[in-house]
């Protein structure tokens, strides 16, 4: 019973392995658009999910192939990488809630910096973010679309507004939403998503090692009475 428990058990991780570099791939994809205005530790966060699912995933087989081979030594050695994984888990859901608040001040800091460099030379990759975000979220200026006039640029880009054909747009017919609110709220969202997962994996990844050590102690005496 403990043996095909152990199998689903590790199913389980092999799905969740999966599903970690799901979430990873996703995240990283939708990152790349706001580059400019992101941390360099919320950009590594995706990477780290990717590899960390990708390892779970192969452990996970290799404690399938150990619990049907009824393998002691493979099950103890599952048991150990488990281990090791549950604490990299804990430390990431750790570190990923604690990316919240630090995610949100370079945010605010990467916004108004990068105002203040749209449309200026050299600073395409800014400016092509700036615009790609206000067109994509409906939002115009950190806090609003008036954050414009204190900016280099001094007036509102055509990408504040849905319906303009000009290189600008009135502040009326502007997106009355700013932008660093709905950011937030996007990518702030997406860590705590990471940091729950992490810690539902290492509460399952719990209970494998328990359920390992289990099976593993019971084929050791097993084989000592054969």
């Amino acid at each position: 019973m403990v043996k095909y428990f152990m199998l689903l058990v590790n199913l389980i991780f092999a799905i969740a392995g999966i599903f970690l570099i799901g979430v990873g791939t996703f995240i990283q994809v939708n990152a790349k658009t706001y580059l400019d205005f992101l941390s360099d530790n919320y950009l590594n966060t995706p990477i780290f999910i990717i590899v960390l699912g990708v390892i779970i995933f192969v452990v996970a087989f290799f404690g399938c192939c150990g619990a049907w081979q009824e393998s002691s030594c493979m099950i103890y050695i599952y048991a150990m990488f488990i281990s090791v994984l549950l604490i990299c888990e804990c430390g990431a859901a750790i570190a990923a809630f604690m990316l919240k608040s630090d995610l949100k001040d370079v945010m605010q800091k990467k916004f108004k910096d990068g105002m203040q460099n749209y449309g200026t030379e050299g600073h395409a990759g800014v400016t092509n973010t700036w615009n790609t975000i206000q067109h994509d979220l409906k939002c115009c200026g950190v806090v609003a679309p008036a954050d414009w006039f204190n900016s280099t640029y001094g007036k509102i880009p055509s990408s504040c507004c849905s319906t303009s054909t000009t290189d600008d747009c009135e502040e009326k017919d502007a997106y009355s939403v700013g932008c660093l609110a709905l950011a937030e709220d996007k990518f702030v969202g997406n860590i705590a998503v990471v940091g729950g997962v992490a810690l539902g994996v290492a509460f399952l990844q719990f209970l494998g090692v328990i359920f390992s050590c289990c099976l593993a102690n019971r084929i050791k005496k097993s084989s000592q009475y054969v």
